[in-house]
């Protein structure tokens, strides 16, 4: 399903970020085997944290397993 961007308000926007950044720190948290607290605190840390909530990127249409593919690439690149 294919929605415009222009129809959703920015709650609603805000609202999708939070629940893949929630989920992506979930899964970050069983990958990394850290609780979910401190993989909440990584990401929320992180460039794609603040990609996430700028509207204009589009990443919070993204799903959870996106976003945390995306904070891999750019910690392995931060690391390297």
């Amino acid at each position: 399903m294919v929605t415009s961007n222009d129809k959703l308000t920015t709650t609603q926007k805000e609202t999708c970020a939070v629940i893949s950044m929630r989920d992506a720190a979930a899964l970050m948290a069983r990958e990394k085997q850290i609780s979910y607290e401190d993989a909440l605190l990584l990401f929320a840390g992180s460039r794609i944290y603040d990609a996430l909530f700028d509207f204009d990127t589009g990443i919070w249409k993204e799903s959870p397993e996106y976003l945390l593919d995306l904070y891999n690439k750019f910690a392995d690149k931060k690391s390297a």
